[in-house]
């Protein structure tokens, strides 16, 4: 078969068809950096007229190179958006497996340490941050994000909306979060974020990162402890006292049960609530 030039329209395409199905940036941003580096592998040859074993070869190049696991997952996934979502191949024609992952277990702090995490903030809405980033499971980029009318301190409720995947979810609001609530919402717009920087536009995400681990250093918590941290911590410590693996799917926002399995692994058998059913 003959080669053909590659169009210059290739990227732009690929990125029109990423944000067309609601990709993040960020996830569009890593699928170009890797095509970038396929078609310039590839030419002259155009990723259209590739052989079936081509992909898998350029793969193995990666693998040779000592690419990460994760790096070589990303470039499977750009690469499968391509032939099987653009170009229509069946899947099974590029055949290509994925990279096996490592299963570490992340770290995860207890309630005590977490306690002690926010006593080492002294900036009251920081501190506030972050047990409600635990008290509620959030993410830390749900965190940012919310608004003060997502916050339902009548129903104990917090609103995310736009969360991974683009989904909204209620999750649950600490009844012992509300008088700390009040004091920094009252007065606020329903609109206005929940959190602001000293700018005036919302905290950001790295503001989050660095209030935790300036806190940790401070507490003295030899572990490693992050925003993401308090988010394993609230489900692991849900099911400890007992609630049921599909609830505290549905508080994470979880698409598949699979997800949230991994936290019974995280668990301490001594403060599950488990008896015999004999």
């Amino acid at each position: 078969m003959p080669t053909e030039v590659l169009s210059p329209h290739f990227l732009p395409r690929v990125k029109q068809e990423l944000r067309l199905r609601h990709y993040s940036p960020r996830t569009i941003g890593t699928y170009l950096a890797c095509l970038r580096g396929y078609v310039d592998w590839l030419a002259p040859t155009a990723p259209r007229q590739a052989l079936p074993h081509q992909p898998r070869s350029y793969l193995v190049r990666l693998v040779e190179y000592g690419a990460s696991r994760s790096l070589l997952d990303q470039h499977v996934s750009a690469i499968k958006f391509v032939y099987v979502v653009l170009y229509g191949w069946p899947p099974e024609r590029l055949d290509v497996p994925r990279p096996r992952k490592e299963r570490r277990l992340p770290g995860v702090p207890t309630r005590e340490e977490v306690i002690r995490l926010a006593e080492a903030i002294s900036n009251a809405r920081h501190r506030l941050a972050v047990l409600l980033c635990y008290g509620s499971g959030l993410r830390v980029s749900e965190l940012v994000n919310l608004d003060v009318g997502d916050v339902d301190m009548v129903n104990l409720l917090v609103r995310v909306r736009c969360g991974k995947g683009r989904k909204d979810r209620l999750t649950v609001l600490s009844s012992a979060l509300i008088p700390a609530l009040q004091a920094h919402m009252r007065g606020r717009s329903r609109v206005a974020p929940v959190f602001e920087s000293q700018q005036g536009g919302r905290w950001s995400v790295r503001s989050m990162q660095h209030t935790v681990q300036r806190a940790r250093i401070r507490s003295g918590i030899p572990t490693r402890v992050t925003p993401h941290s308090l988010r394993h911590a609230f489900a692991t410590h849900l099911l400890e006292s007992g609630t049921s693996l599909r609830a505290i799917q549905a508080l994470l926002g979880h698409a598949r049960v699979q997800t949230t399995v991994r936290y019974t692994r995280m668990t301490d058998p001594n403060r599950m609530r488990l008896v015999s059913p004999l």
